[in-house]
C-alpha cells in the first residue's frame, strides 16, 4: 500500500523538475535588452548548448517520474488514486512540453553554431513555438486542479 510520504515526495520531485524547466524557459524567452543585443564582453549571447542538454537530462527524470507514479497509483483508492491519475496526466503533459521547447532548443543551437544544414527560419520558429505554447497551457491546466487535490491528499 502506497503511503502520502511516497505520493508527497513524488509530487515534490515533479515539482523540482518543473522548476529546472521554468528556470530554463525563462532564460531562453525573458525579454531583456541582454539577450537582444549580445554585446561581446558586456552582454551573454544565450547559451542555447547548455540548455539543450539540461532539457534533455530533464525529460528521461520526468518519464522516470511518470512510471513511478502509474506503479504507485495501482495501490491506492479515492482522492489518492484521482491525484495519483492526474498527476500522471500532468507529467505526460510536462514531458510533450519540455520536448517541444527541446526541438526549439535544439533548432536555434544548431542555427546559433552555423551548422550547414540549419535551415531553421522564422516560419519554423514561429510554428514550433506555437505548438510549444500550446503544450505549456495544457500542462498549466491541469497543474491549477492538481494544487487543488494535493491540498486534500498530502
Amino acid at each position: 500500500m502506497a503511503n502520502k510520504e511516497q505520493i508527497v515526495e513524488l509530487s515534490w520531485n515533479v515539482n523540482d523538475l518543473l522548476s529546472q524547466y521554468v528556470a530554463i524557459h525563462d532564460d531562453i524567452f525573458k525579454t531583456s535588452i541582454r539577450h537582444a543585443i549580445p554585446i561581446p564582453g558586456i552582454f551573454k549571447a544565450i547559451d542555447f548548448g547548455a540548455h539543450l542538454g539540461k532539457v534533455e537530462n530533464i525529460i528521461p527524470e520526468l518519464e522516470n517520474c511518470g512510471s513511478k507514479i502509474k506503479s504507485l497509483a495501482e495501490s491506492v483508492n479515492g482522492q489518492e488514486r484521482e491525484y495519483l491519475d492526474l498527476l500522471a496526466r500532468y507529467v505526460g503533459a510536462l514531458i510533450e512540453t519540455v520536448s517541444r521547447l527541446k526541438v526549439v532548443v535544439g533548432a536555434l543551437y544548431a542555427k546559433s553554431q552555423s551548422f550547414v544544414n540549419s535551415k531553421y527560419d522564422w516560419k519554423n520558429y514561429k510554428s514550433d513555438l506555437a505548438s510549444y505554447e500550446q503544450s505549456v497551457q495544457d500542462y498549466m491546466a491541469i497543474g491549477g486542479r492538481l494544487n487543488e487535490l494535493f491540498e486534500k491528499v498530502k
